[in-house]
């Protein structure tokens, strides 16, 4: 088998969406990205503490509102200070609305009293929709097509940027008169036209919020070449989003992980640093069921967020997190240590399957195998928890299968299928690609939620949140 190689007046004003949402918390859940605002009022408290700076203010017509800002490293990157705003400051905030009318503003940018503006993100991270981009394809019946049925088959999908995880997999089918596509792990529909094909690729933004792709190619030469074009929702980090692509044929066997069996065993051990991912290209949304739509909607309130409680995010939301990660080894198992978030997880060689009525915990209970000198690790015994910043559960049924390969560079590739059947409506894959940091050091960064259940008090949301906290217990 062959492997893939990885090589307190409210003024509504017009805003951009936010420009590079690193935030790991419920932005989307939290904040309503088409209410841009303005306040404006003094400053009454602050909390100069992760997960996320929050100032409150009142405004000319005695309303208290709290003003949620990025993480303190964020913050300090951006030249921000602890004294740069104090109490009795009165400020102006630009920025989104807490939805369902909370009285919270996510910041896009602060006027000080000096008159000075503190933007919270670089002015050029945010790419908006192309209005002009190539229409789709016209279609026509399939017998009228001069490519269709050269379409059918496998195809390793390329793009003109780096993205951990490529090529990915693309898949045309045939049913009747019409001709369908599987890309990464998706079914969509494929319009087919003369010497031509588009479809359109639902994905989400680094921000949580939606972004819809169209892609459209024709064949040159035996290759799929072609363009890909944002025509809804924004982008966080432009200088990374694919423009084009291409897909040459690959037989389905390309697209097996396992390995030679006579490969043995590599060395994982060490500090790894991400290699940060391409935009929304590699974000395939999660499909959620019908019941898995009504979990969501409870999550949804913005107050379930473990990362805005400091509590771990579990498996799959470390695909999406940056920090360093820490690989140990001794006899019997791998320990994987976590610098954002402090979190430790064991992963057992000598267990054979998972442990009946073994308590549930955020990790799960996680069982290694090599495949070749791929690590597959097998995760169950899971508590129920968010997968994104978006607020999608994922059950306590949920199975995690992970594999870990190195490419000829030695550099390291992250696959995560979650299987879950009680909430989604096929599995879902996220990737990472990540390079040794040796050099660097696991520095813990502290974490206190206070600011959390105080903007709650203020908002008069706390007695909900205990009363109403939508998963979370162990068994």
């Amino acid at each position: 088998m062959t492997r893939i190689s990885m090589l307190a007046t409210v003024t509504v004003v017009l805003l951009t969406p936010p420009s590079q949402l690193y935030a790991h918390h419920s932005f989307a859940a939290e904040f309503d990205a088409n209410s841009p605002i303005t306040i404006e009022g003094d400053i009454v408290e602050v909390r100069y503490r992760n997960p996320h700076v929050q100032y409150f203010i009142d405004t000319d017509n005695s309303e208290r509102w709290n003003v949620q800002a990025q993480n303190v490293p964020t913050l300090r990157r951006r030249g921000w200070s602890t004294d740069m705003l104090k109490i009795g400051d009165r400020i102006a905030v630009n920025g989104f609305a807490g939805r369902d009318g909370a009285r919270k503003i996510y910041v896009e940018s602060i006027v000080a009293p000096s008159g000075e503006t503190l933007a919270m993100y670089d002015d050029d991270g945010k790419s908006s929709a192309n209005p002009n981009a190539t229409s789709a394809s016209e279609a026509v019946a399939v017998s009228d097509s001069a490519i269709a049925r050269q379409l059918i088959g496998h195809w390793a999908f390329d793009v003109d940027k780096p993205l951990p995880g490529t090529p990915l997999h693309l898949e045309f089918q045939q049913s009747g008169d019409s001709i369908s596509a599987i890309f990464d792990n998706e079914n969509l529909p494929v319009v087919i036209g003369v010497d031509s094909f588009t479809m359109v690729l639902n994905r989400e933004n680094f921000g949580g919020f939606p972004a819809q792709l169209q892609v459209k190619g024709s064949l040159v030469s035996g290759v799929l070449e072609g363009t890909i074009d944002l025509i809804s929702g924004y982008t966080t980090v432009p200088s990374l989003d694919a423009r084009s692509f291409e897909a040459k044929p690959a037989t389905a066997e390309f697209w097996d992980h396992s390995t030679p069996a006579e490969l043995q065993p590599v060395d994982l051990t060490g500090i790894w640093t991400r290699i940060i991912s391409l935009g929304p290209i590699g974000r395939t949304t999660p499909h959620l069921n019908t019941v898995g739509q009504r979990r969501h909607a409870e999550y949804q309130k913005g107050l379930y967020d473990p990362t805005l409680r400091c509590m771990s995010t579990g498996i799959m939301r470390r695909y999406a997190e940056p920090g360093l990660v820490e690989i140990m080894a001794t006899t019997n198992r791998l320990t994987f240590l976590y610098a954002n978030g402090s979190d430790i997880r064991r992963i057992w060689f000598d267990r054979k399957r998972h442990t009946a009525n073994r308590p549930r915990d955020i990790m799960g209970e996680s069982i290694a195998s090599w495949d070749g000198s791929t690590l597959v690790i097998e995760t169950s015994n899971l508590t129920e928890t968010l997968f994104t910043h978006n607020a999608e559960p994922i059950s306590e049924n949920a199975k995690i299968v992970e594999r870990y390969w190195l490419n000829n560079s030695g550099e390291m590739t992250m696959e995560a299928t979650l299987h879950d059947p009680t909430y989604y409506v096929r599995p879902v894959v996220r990737r990472t690609h990540w390079k040794r940091a040796d050099d660097q050091e696991m520095i813990y960064s502290p974490c206190d939620p206070d600011s959390f259940y105080r903007g709650m008090q203020i908002e008069g949301a706390l007695e909900d949140y205990f009363l109403h906290s939508p998963g979370g217990d162990q068994s």
